[in-house]
Parts: structure tokens; sequence; C-alpha cells
């Protein structure tokens, strides 16, 4: 009988986190004060009931709507903003955003599929060759990913952790996109604050994810199949670190993921127990 009580409770656990995913929050709450009841000490169900009542109550009061990311997204956007460009209908200099000066790309060539920078022939240089020799445009990019680390440097330093994300995701998008040699001997080195970056910005290692959007729906984001699989492995019984322990892939690339998909609301964060 203890048996069939503890999988009867844990089943309602798994379908509240299906009605969580699909946004179905009361009906969350329903199923999850049924666990609790079920199984009173099982700290498990009382977490995930005093959670989704919480965010039952955030719904209930919205604040501001505030642009949803995906993985892929911050590139066009970070690129469009890096530099004053000639609106070519009219003529008019738009001017960069303030605090952008540190990024000065050409996004018209950028943002036209890279075609102008893969007809450049991606040879290593010989040995008296350095990043400076490149051409002009690689240059621009350098100093855009320089600028991407130092941006995230500054944000971490100022108890930004979520722009010190987004710049670090920006700028290993930037390397991964470009294939220009040299950026990835430049970006090397900031592996380590990067890392750092997407750890605050994840929060509580002990915090328990769960999907916040179906399985099904995480293409439509941008991520792929490692990503799906860290999600399936999100069965509110298993924290960040634990996570980061089964990925099946090295801590950086685990904690990049996971701090995308927190970036894009795929997923939510079930606090630490006190």
């Amino acid at each position: 009988m203890l048996h069939d009580v503890g999988r009867e409770a844990h089943e309602l656990i798994q379908r509240g986190l299906d009605h969580f995913a699909h946004g179905r929050l009361r009906e969350a709450a329903q199923v999850w004060e049924c666990a609790s009841r079920l199984q009173p000490q099982d700290r498990q169900a009382t977490r995930l009931l005093a959670f989704v009542r919480l965010r039952v109550r955030e719904r209930d009061t919205p604040p501001p709507p505030v642009r949803r990311d995906t993985l892929e997204s911050p590139i066009p956007a970070y690129l469009a903003s890096l530099t004053a460009v000639e609106d070519e209908g009219s003529g008019k200099h738009i001017e960069p955003e303030p605090g952008d000066e540190w990024a000065q790309v050409d996004t018209r060539r950028v943002l036209s599929s890279m075609d102008e920078l893969n007809d450049y022939e991606l040879k290593k240089p010989d040995a008296g060759d350095t990043w400076k020799e490149l051409p002009a445009q690689d240059d621009k990019l350098l100093s855009s990913v320089r600028g991407l680390m130092d941006e995230c440097k500054n944000a971490l330093a100022a108890g930004r952790p979520d722009a010190a994300a987004l710049a670090a995701e920006t700028a290993l998008q930037v390397v991964e996109q470009a294939k220009i040699y040299g950026l990835e001997e430049v970006i090397n080195p900031a592996r380590s604050f990067f890392e750092h970056a997407f750890s605050t910005f994840i929060g509580d290692m002990k915090c328990l994810p769960i999907r916040a959007v179906p399985a099904e729906d995480l293409a439509s984001y941008g991520f792929d199949h490692r990503a799906a699989f860290l999600m399936s492995r999100m069965d509110a019984a298993i924290n960040v670190n634990d996570l980061l322990h089964v990925a099946g892939m090295p801590r950086f690339e685990a904690l990049r993921l996971i701090a995308a998909l927190k970036r894009a609301k795929a997923i939510d964060m079930v606090p630490a127990l006190a």
C-alpha cells in the first residue's frame, strides 16, 4: 500500500509538471495539492505546490511585458545595434545607442549571411602573421568580441548577471557564426568568466529547474537535441548541480544551455529548500 501511494504521488507530480510546461498553472496546483495530501511528509510535492501558487499570484498581477529571447535571437538584435549605418532610402545617419561605442561593426555586411566574410579564404597565416593583419572587417569583429568580453566583466562587477550572461552568449555566437581565424584564440581566455556569468545568472545551484514550455516547442526557440536532453532530466527531483553531472557534456556547455533556457523562459527555477 505504501508503495502504491508513493507511485500515485509520483505520477501526480509528473502530471503537474506537464500542466506547468503547458501554462496550466491552476491545474498543476490542483494535482500537486493532491500529491502533498497523499504524502504529507514528501517535501517535493509541498515545495512544488508553494512554488506554483506563487507563480499563479504573479500571473494574476503581471509585470510590464518583456521580450522573450530565444537562443538565437540576441545575435541579430545585438549586431543591428553595433554601429551607426546610413539609411539608404533617406541618407539619414543613425547614431548607435548610448553605451554601444565599444562595439563598432558594419552590420550591413554582417547581417547579409556573412557572404563577404565567407569569401575570405580561412587559411592559417604564416608564423609571422598576427590577427592585426587580417582584413579590416575581421579587425572590427575582433574588436567587437573584445568589447563583449569587457561588457561581460563590467556587468558581473556591477551585479548585472543577466547582462553578463547575454554578453557572453552573444560573444560566443559571433565567434561560432563568423568562423574567422583568430577569433577562437581571442575568446578562449574569457571562458572562465563566461562560465561565472552563466552560473551567476542561473543562480542557486540547489534550485530545481523545471520545464516552462512543452518539449515539442523547443525547436521554435532555437534549441537543439542537447537542450531537449537536459529538459528531459528536469523532473523536479534534480537540482542544477546534479543536472550538470548527468548532462553528458562539458560543464561549460551545460551551464551555457541552462542559462539560455532560463533567459528564453523555457524553464523555471523552483527555489531551494531553506
